[in-house]
Parts: structure tokens; sequence; C-alpha cells
């Protein structure tokens, strides 16, 4: 038997069970014995025991667990409900429960729509895309409402009342006149006069000291000036007077529209202009969108839940408000949780309320109206209380808990939404749950400023959605707002935009830099050459800028979701990025340039901008339809540039050209026909042109600088010509001078009168008057003799 079947046969026997193994007393462990009997030699006696240890010794040696040298940041959220940064425990795990105000739909989109409902959605992707949690994000749509009572039924009442002329009748100046005197009397009481000196006090005001004691005050003023204007054009002239009419109109006729399609189309219409913005500028949609019009039945079911909990009462003409008193007086609950300091500030109050509010039986000016008896000219719906409708704040408690339940993680709105929008959301819902706390994060965005004065719908300060699209793009808008920290202010002016043109050119380049190399080496690795992958010094210090990077990134994220920080620390690897191109010339490592752009390019698309299919950069808007082109469509231009440069240099090869039309044609197909179709080739020493491809903004601005270097080219040309010109003409006029011989030149021309005698030389000896010329007068006459006959001989060969 050979060493290895002898162990074998040992380990055999020593792995069999217990009772299968016969009987050998004394013996428990191998001995020198058993390797003699076995006939193993002593040289052979170490192979055994290393076959021996592997099949009987199982266990691992043991491992030692690592320790983290850095703690991770934990997420902190600004939350309105202490006004600091706390950290964010969500209730269940890693699902997060999301209510957020939607928009009520009566009016166009504005630029203060944008940047909540971008800035939440930025928010939102973060916490989805990059730390993981399983969303459940909740919005609203308020169709019931005092804005679109007023706004449908006016709107309609003025079609009605446009359709009853055909010209400018006295009759429509008239009812036109009386409107404007109810209009001015109502919102600029301390005009005292009639409408022909109305321009005259209305300059004679300080507006700015006006407006800070009523913000309104403006808009009056405009709405009055304007429909002071005459016009021969009644389509023009019912536009100016529109804004005084309609009051008139609807306190005459208001009770009179009862169609509940007037109001449902109104806000139909606005809805679906609201939701085509919201896509334009890359919105996430819902997770669960509601609409307070399909939610009435669970509005009354709750708004009685509140009543039976004695929270709430009702009154004689069938409304219900919510008690404050009642509410706040008890331990448990506390009114105003967000800002306690404007429990008493009634303009706020009474706002909240809306204008259609009448509140009748209202035991205290802070309570609210949770359902509101409907007049003539409202809708209304049924309830124990009597033909009404939803009070504003409601609707949202009885929304978001149908989907989220008695309590949610987080709720999120505009700021101007904190009081006494949500802290009635607030009240009335932890009223009827009998709970401390409905919400747990309240996130409010901050107010946007248009060059600095803040911007508001009821003032008509507003820049529409699609305004602000058709000079900026929606990547502008949502960099603008990335650029500002959600909870902070945000001023809309020219110095933001400039910035954000700047970095978005920062990005846009380093992207184009990172595809023309990746390109590049791509087509050098198809050609069969060998590139070296070996890191040096400067890609280890890349790939370690890239970590450090991403450390921060994550940091500004746990940091309230700082965007801001975030932006900044991509451009800062940008700056590395771009140095370590500058410096390492034609032995660039493509690797670590790769990993930097796919971050940068994940980052971006965490905070909702759309990236490419290869990850290398964000969509340009000129590649977003790129879907439906085939190939044909895509190469054919492309093939088209080619094929005439082809042609152009066959030809000129058959012809036996200069060198030079063959430099002149790449020229060419470099500065134009690849320039037209977005490609740019960046002529490099010693190496293949770099190929990128540009967007078309880019383009434009190239050709834009093409065209004006030739301007200049041509501007320069133009100047030489004229000094070649200059030139020419005084070297006739000098050859014209030379002719003159100097013997003769002081008795013609300006000379022949101030001289009567010459001597031989032709130097003047005697002046008009008969008079010995002066010894210093001949000398200078000698001097330009002289330069006249050197003139003379250098021009006629002398």
């Amino acid at each position: 038997m050979d060493t290895f079947s002898s162990a074998r046969h040992l380990l055999g026997w020593a792995s069999r069970p217990a009772h299968e193994k016969p009987a050998q007393p004394g013996k428990k462990k191998l001995s020198d014995h058993n390797f003699v009997s076995m006939n193993i030699k002593p040289w052979n006696r170490s192979t055994f025991y290393i076959i021996r240890n592997f099949h009987t010794e199982m266990s691992q040696p043991a491992w030692i667990q690592p320790t983290q040298k850095v703690e991770r940041p934990v997420l902190k959220l600004f939350n309105s409900l202490t006004r600091t940064k706390v950290p964010f425990i969500p209730t269940n795990a890693n699902e997060v429960t999301w209510y957020s105000c939607g928009p009520t739909v009566y009016d166009s989109s504005h630029m203060g729509h944008a940047r909540n409902y971008v800035t939440i959605d930025i928010n939102r992707r973060i916490l989805q895309d990059f730390f993981g949690y399983n969303i459940k994000f909740v919005q609203n749509v308020t169709d019931i409402d005092d804005k679109i009572i007023l706004k449908a039924r006016q709107e309609y009442l003025f079609r009605e009342f446009s359709k009853k002329y055909s010209d400018i009748t006295d009759e429509l100046k008239q009812f036109a006149l009386e409107s404007w005197k109810s209009y001015v009397a109502k919102h600029l009481t301390e005009f005292k006069g009639d409408s022909s000196n109305f321009e005259i006090w209305a300059q004679s005001l300080n507006i700015a000291e006006k407006a800070a004691e009523n913000p309104k005050i403006p808009m009056h003023i405009t709405a009055a000036k304007k429909a002071l204007k005459t016009s021969s054009d009644l389509n023009e002239y019912l536009g100016n007077i529109k804004d005084v009419i309609v009051p008139e109109l609807d306190k005459l006729y208001g009770s009179t529209v009862t169609d509940p399609e007037i109001f449902k189309q109104t806000s139909s219409y606005w809805e679906q202009r609201y939701d085509e913005d919201m896509e334009r500028l890359n919105i996430l949609p819902a997770t669960v969108t509601t609409r307070v019009s399909e939610y009435v039945p669970e509005i009354v079911e709750f708004v009685q839940g509140i009543i039976d909990k004695g929270y709430a009462y009702a009154t004689k003409d069938g409304s219900v408000y919510f008690d404050t008193t009642q509410f706040d007086t008890n331990e448990k609950h506390d009114y105003a949780k967000l800002q306690p300091w404007n429990k008493a500030d009634l303009e706020l109050l009474k706002e909240g309320e809306g204008s259609l509010s009448s509140n009748d039986g209202k035991r205290n000016s802070a309570d609210f109206a949770l359902w509101k008896s409907s007049k003539p000219g409202e809708p209304s719906w049924k309830s124990p209380w009597g033909q009404g409708r939803p009070g504003w704040h409601i609707e949202c408690s009885v929304m978001a808990s149908d989907i989220t339940g008695e309590s949610m993680d987080i709720h999120s709105g505009g700021i101007d939404l904190a009081f006494p929008h949500h802290d009635n959301e607030l009240a009335q819902s932890e009223a009827r749950f009998d709970c401390k706390q409905w919400v747990n994060y309240f996130l409010h965005t901050g107010h946007l400023h248009i060059e600095g004065q803040k911007m508001s719908k009821s003032l008509k300060n507003f820049i529409t959605i699609d305004e602000a699209l058709s000079k900026h793009s929606a990547r502008q808008l949502r960099l603008c707002f990335a650029l500002v920290q959600w909870n902070n202010q945000l001023d809309f002016k020219e110095s933001l935009l400039n910035e954000v043109r700047s970095i978005e050119a920062t990005f846009n380049n380093f992207f184009n830099n990172v595809r023309g190399l990746n390109n590049d080496y791509s087509s050098k690795l198809a050609s069969g050459q060998i590139i070296s992958k070996k890191f040096g010094p400067a890609e280890k210090n890349l790939i370690n800028k890239l970590s450090e990077v991403q450390a921060k990134v994550y940091s500004s994220f746990c940091d309230n979701l700082s965007t801001p920080q975030v932006v900044r620390s991509l451009l800062d690897l940008i700056q590395e990025s771009n140095n370590y191109i500058s410096f390492i010339g034609t032995e660039i490592r493509v690797q670590p340039l790769l990993q930097t752009a796919f971050y940068i390019t994940k980052i971006l698309s965490v905070i909702g901008f759309q990236n490419r299919p290869d990850n290398l950069g964000w969509i340009t808007e000129d590649q977003q339809d790129g879907q439906g082109a085939n190939r044909e469509d895509t190469v054919l231009p492309f093939v088209q540039a080619l094929s005439s440069f082809r042609d152009f240099v066959r030809k000129s090869a058959i012809s036996k050209d200069d060198y030079k039309v063959f430099l002149d044609a790449t020229d060419k197909i470099r500065d134009v026909d690849l320039l037209n179709l977005g490609v740019v080739l960046d002529d490099r020493n010693g190496q293949n042109a770099l190929i990128k491809f540009i967007t078309e903004t880019e383009k434009q601005e190239l050709i834009k600088q093409q065209e004006e270097k030739e301007i200049q080219a041509q501007e320069k040309l133009q100047k030489k010509l004229q000094q070649i010109k200059l030139k020419e003409a005084k070297e006739n006029e000098r050859r014209e001078k030379a002719k003159l011989s100097p013997l003769e030149m002081f008795k013609q021309g300006d000379y022949a009168s101030l001289y009567t005698a010459w001597d031989d030389n032709g130097l003047p000896v005697k002046d008009a008057q008969g008079n010995e010329v002066t010894k210093s007068a001949r000398k200078k006459l000698t001097k330009l003799q002289d330069q006249q006959r050197k003139l003379h001989e250098e021009f006629n060969g002398h």
C-alpha cells in the first residue's frame, strides 16, 4: 500500500461513525507504530500529516471584523415643526409617505409654482434615487375653491356681456365709467376726484411708499389707468375695461350662474395646462393624484368626525367651523404649530378663508371653515348641514389621510402656505385622529422673488412658466433652483441666470471633451494600437479626488439635501479633470475621466437632469427627439459632406492643383460642413483631431464667433487696402512733384508771384517789391531747393 492509499485508509477509518469503528483499545491517535505497520517511510510521514489535517480540521481561521474609520453622516432635514435640521427617520423603515400641496387650478402656472414643484421634485428624487427610499408621493388638485368659482363665473359673465356689443356704444361707455367709479372707491379710497384728474393724482403718488402699505395698490392703479384709455377698436376697449367691469358684473349677475359645467370647464382646462407645464419641467408624476371634487363624500364624513370629537360646530346657515379655542385649550393639542406668532393675524386668517366666505355664526375670528354653505352662483353638494362645499384647508387632510393613513412622514409646500393653511391642516387632522403629531416632517420651500421683488399672482406680478420657458430651457430653470438651498428665498435675476449659463457651459464642455477623448481612444483600439492602462501619479490623484467628491456629495445631501454644495463639488471635480487633461498631454488615460463623467452624470440625474444612454452627460434639447430618427436620416448629412469632400479632392488631384487647395478643403470640412452638423474637430499637434459633438446652442455660438472673425479679417483687409491706396497716392504725388526741375521751382506756381529776380541756380534774389532777399531767407530757400533736387534726381534716374 502506497503512502496516500494508506493515509486514505486510516483517515477513512477515523472519519467513520463511532458505532462502525472496530475496537482498538488504547489506540487514540496515530503513532510511529502505525506508520511502520503500513510501511510508510519517515520521509513521507509529513505528507500524511498534511492530508490528515486538511481532511479532519474543517474550521477556518478567525476572521477580524473591520472597524469603520470614518462614520457616515446622518441624513438631516430642516423641519418647519422645529425650525432646525433634525435626523430623518421614516416610520416604516425604507418606505416614506409624502403629501405635497398641489395647484389650485384657475390660471396659468407661474415661476413661483415652478420654484416650489421643481424644488420638491429635486428633494423627492434625492430621497428616492440617492438614499434609496421607496416613496409614496401624493399630490392634490384643488378644483373647488373661491378663486376658481370667481374666475369661472366672471369669465363666463364677461364673455356673455361682450356678445351684446358689436361696437362701442354710449351705453357701454357709461357702464364702464360706473364700474370704474365702484372699483376705485373700493380699492383706491384716497382718491376723491373724478376720472378726468385720476392720471394727475396717480402721478403725484409715491408708489413705492403706497405699495409698502398695501402691495396691491400698484395693481389697482394700473387697472384703473388702463380702463380710462380710449380706443376705437371694440376688442381692445373691452380688454382695457375688463378688470374694472367684471367685479360689477359679478355683483349684478353672479347669482344667476348655476350650471356646474361652467366651473368644471375652468378647473379642467387649467389643470391640463398645469400638467403640461410640469411635464415640460421634467417633474415626476405623483404616485397618487387626488382631486377635491372626487372626495366630497369623504370630506363630509371627515368633518362629521371632527364635530363628534367636539372640535367643530355647525352654524345656522349650514356652514361648519373648526373651534380653534376648544382645540388649543386642550393640553394634548397645540394650534398653529408652524407659525404660532401668526395666530392673531386677522389679515392672514381672512385671506385663508377666501373672498366668498360669509363668516356668519363664527364663535371666534380664528375659527376656520371646514364646510361652507353655498350661496346662489356657487357649486354645491349635499351634506347633513345643507347644500354646501368643502372649505380650503379640509381637502388636504382628507385626501392625504385617505392614502397615507392617520399620519405621514413628510408634508411639503410653499412657505406662504405655512399659516394658516398648513397649520389648519394639522389642527383638523390631529383633532380628527386624536393624535399629537399628524406630520413628522414639514418641508417648506422658500419664496421666489423676481429681481428682488416678491412675486404674487394676486398682484399680477408674475412670470408664467410658459413665458419663462420661451426664454430659458427647462434645464436652466432646474439648475437655477438647484443652486439655491431649497428652503431659502430665491431671487430670480439676471446675475443668477448668467451664473447658470456659465455652469451649464462648464458641464457641456467637460462632457464633450470626455466623449471626444473616449471616441478617440476607441478608434485607436480599433486600429490595433496598444495603449497602456497603467495609472501614474496624475491618474491616482484624479481617482482620489473623485473619492473625496463622492464623500462630500454624500455629506452635502445628508445636510438638508444641499444641492448648491453638491453642484459646487461637481464643478471642483471637473476643474481637477480639466487640469489632468491639460497636464498629461498625449499620455491621457481615459478610464479615470470616464469614471468621473459617469459619477457626475449620475448625480445630475439624481437632481433631475435627463442623462444620455451612455451615461456620459445629460441629454441636450436637440437629442431628446432622436428616438424616431432612422439610420439613413441620421447618417445622410455626414455622408453627403464626406462625398462632397471626396469629389473635390479627386478633381483637384486629377488637375494637379497646388497643395494649398487640399489644405483649404480640410479647413472647409472642419469649419463649415461638420460644424453645421454639430461636430467640432480640434486639431492637435502630432495626433489625430479630437472629435466632439456639440449642442445647437454651442454650434450657433461657434458660427457666430467665426462670422465675427471673418468680419474682423475683412475689416483688417480693407484697412490694409486703404493704407496701400494712401501710400500709392502719396507716391504719385511725389512723382508729380519730382518732375519739376529745382532750377525752375521758384519761378512757377505759388512762388512765381513772390519773387522778381533769380540767380543762375534759380534761387530768388529779389522779392515782389524789388527788395534783396535776406540771407536767412536764402538759406531756407536753398534747403528747399536741395530737397527738390534730391527728389528730382531720384525719380529721373540722375
